[in-house]
């Protein structure tokens, strides 16, 4: 009984250290994928981050554009008044300063 005994033993310490052997593996093979799948997502959310990126510096060129247009027609409207206005007061600022020269007033 001894021997069937020890053999059971030595049978269940093999089998024991087969489990082992075959869970450190799995364990092994989870991290490789844990890791693989880590670095596959930290690439797609670097990608997704620079096609945002892209997009909103895009969008922030178009709006800038924009108000750069808006403000160069008000600049331009503007200067179109005051050239109005000082070719209407051209002619009293011309006798003005004649008849300061002059010396009539």
């Amino acid at each position: 009984m001894r021997q069937e005994t020890i053999e059971r033993i030595l049978n269940i310490e093999q089998d024991a250290a087969k489990i082992h052997d075959e869970a450190q593996l799995k364990a092994t093979q989870l991290v490789a994928e844990a890791q693989k799948s880590a670095a596959t997502l930290r690439e797609q959310v670097v990608a997704e981050a620079r096609q945002q990126a892209a997009q909103l510096t895009a969008t922030t060129q178009g709006s800038l554009e924009a108000e750069q247009a808006q403000l160069m027609k008000r600049a331009e409207a503007e200067a179109q008044q005051l050239e109005t206005l000082a070719a209407q007061h051209f002619d009293r600022a011309v006798n003005f300063v004649l008849d300061r020269v002059v010396g009539r007033e």
